[in-house]
C-alpha cells in the first residue's frame, strides 16, 4: 500500500515539474516578444534601413517558329561564312525565255554575278534549278547595313505583303541569320530556313512553295 502511494506521489511530482518547465519556456518566449516589440517602436527604420524585395519579373515572351502553308512568292537567298547573297532570280527567268524551245527541255548552265545557276528537268513535269554561289558572293553585317547595300535593296523592293524570305544557312553563319531573321520578323516578314553544309547542293524544284521544307516560320 505504501509502495503505491509512493508511485502515485513520483507521478504527480513529475507532472509538476513538466507544468513548471513549460510555463518558464512559454514566459521567456513571451518576454522576448515583448522586449522585441519595445525595441521595434524606440528604434523605427528609415527608408534608407529598409528591406527592399526583388519585384517579380515581368513575363517573357516566347517566340516558336512553327511552320505553315502560304500563297506568297519566295526570295532565296544564301547566308555562308557571315555573308548573305540574294539569288536574283529575274534575269536568270528572261534568260530562260530566250532561250529556244522545241522537243524535250535540255540542261540549261546560266552565269550570273557571283551565283551559277543549272537548270534541269527530272521528269517531264518536275524541273529544278541548282544554285551554286561564289566563295566570296554576297554581303558581310556592317555592308549589309549601308543604304545602298544590296540587302537594304531587297528590303525595300520587296513587301512583306507579298514575299517570303528563305535562307540557306551554314553552320558558320547561325548567329548572323538570327539578326536577319530578328530584323524581318519586326518588319512583320515571313521568314523561313534550312541548314546546309558545305559542298551541299542548294536546290529547289517547281512547286516547291507547297512543300513543308520552303515553308515560312
Amino acid at each position: 500500500m505504501t509502495r503505491r502511494r509512493g508511485q502515485h506521489l513520483g507521478q504527480f511530482m513529475n507532472l509538476d515539474s513538466l507544468v513548471d518547465i513549460v510555463s518558464n519556456n512559454v514566459g521567456i518566449v513571451v518576454i522576448l516578444a515583448a522586449f522585441m516589440a519595445l525595441f521595434a517602436l524606440l528604434n523605427p527604420l528609415d527608408d534608407s534601413q529598409a528591406v527592399v524585395l526583388p519585384s517579380e519579373r515581368p513575363p517573357q515572351r516566347l517566340q516558336v517558329p512553327w511552320s505553315h502553308p502560304t500563297s506568297k512568292n519566295h526570295l532565296l537567298f544564301a547566308v555562308r561564312g557571315n555573308r548573305i547573297q540574294f539569288f536574283d532570280l529575274r534575269p536568270v527567268f528572261r534568260e530562260l525565255a530566250e532561250q529556244e524551245s522545241g522537243g524535250a527541255a535540255a540542261p540549261v548552265t546560266l552565269e550570273q554575278p557571283g551565283l551559277r545557276v543549272r537548270f534541269f528537268p527530272v521528269t517531264n513535269q518536275v524541273y529544278c534549278m541548282e544554285f551554286t554561289p561564289a566563295d566570296d558572293a554576297g554581303e558581310g553585317p556592317l555592308q549589309a547595313e549601308r543604304p545602298d547595300s544590296k540587302w537594304q535593296d531587297v528590303l525595300r523592293t520587296f513587301p512583306p505583303e507579298r514575299y517570303v524570305y528563305f535562307f540557306w544557312v551554314a553552320g558558320d553563319s547561325f548567329a548572323f541569320f538570327r539578326g536577319l531573321r530578328q530584323t524581318l520578323w519586326e518588319r512583320q516578314i515571313e521568314v523561313g530556313w534550312r541548314p546546309t553544309r558545305a559542298g551541299q547542293p542548294l536546290e529547289v524544284c517547281n512547286g516547291f512553295e507547297g512543300s513543308t521544307g520552303f515553308q515560312p516560320q
